[in-house]
């Protein structure tokens, strides 16, 4: 398998520490959306990040397709059960991270990609909003010992420690950590495991 994408990306960081933890060999091709597009081409057209390519070839793309992939490949698998009550709350946990991570990357290329005349502020504004709604949710969960994390966690708690991890370091002013000490504890009983280890943030 290869992994394309920037550990940089909350989504192909997901994918890479999902299948550190599942002890899938796989080679990671950093190519950047910044200075790479070309290349990201040959894996995805559409140039987004990350695609996976298979042994046989064929090529996946975004993350939540992968990940669906990727665990059922892996019949033992523990990280999310294939039916059932607990799968669906694990993906929606998955989904309330995910969708703070989507206004995330629309927070931080709105400013980058538009002269400063032409940024306008209300939708900033309203990004933060959905972002800090995300972390408000995860937060309330969190404070009822609903991510293990550690050596037990989940898909959902791989993927709220990654995306917490990236939303404080991009944007420590909507991701305080004064104000979502549980999400802080969460990342702590992951960053330090060997998967998260193996796939540190770039730069």
């Amino acid at each position: 398998m290869i992994l394309v994408g920037r550990y940089a990306s909350p989504f192909v960081r997901r994918v890479g520490v999902v299948l550190h933890t599942l002890g899938t060999p796989f080679e990671h091709k950093g190519l950047s959306t910044a200075t790479d597009l070309a290349a990201i081409k040959g894996y995805n057209p559409i140039a987004r990040v990350p695609a996976l390519m298979l042994d046989n070839g064929e090529n996946l793309m975004e993350s939540a397709a992968i990940l669906d992939a990727i665990l059922d490949m892996t019949p033992a698998q523990k990280l999310c059960p294939n039916t059932g009550a607990e799968r669906r709350h694990i993906l929606q946990h998955c989904a309330i991270m995910c969708s703070g991570l989507d206004k995330a990357i629309q927070y931080i290329y709105e400013p980058r990609r538009r002269p400063p005349e032409k940024v306008h502020q209300p939708v900033l504004e309203g990004l933060a909003e959905q972002i800090t709604a995300s972390l408000t949710m995860l937060e309330s969960l969190a404070a009822k010992n609903t991510f293990k994390g550690g050596t037990q966690a989940n898909l959902a708690d791989l993927t709220v420690a990654v995306g917490w991890f990236f939303l404080h370091k991009s944007m420590p002013q909507i991701a305080d950590a004064s104000k979502f000490a549980h999400l802080v504890a969460l990342s702590a009983r992951c960053e330090n495991l060997p998967a998260f280890q193996a796939c540190k943030l770039e730069g």
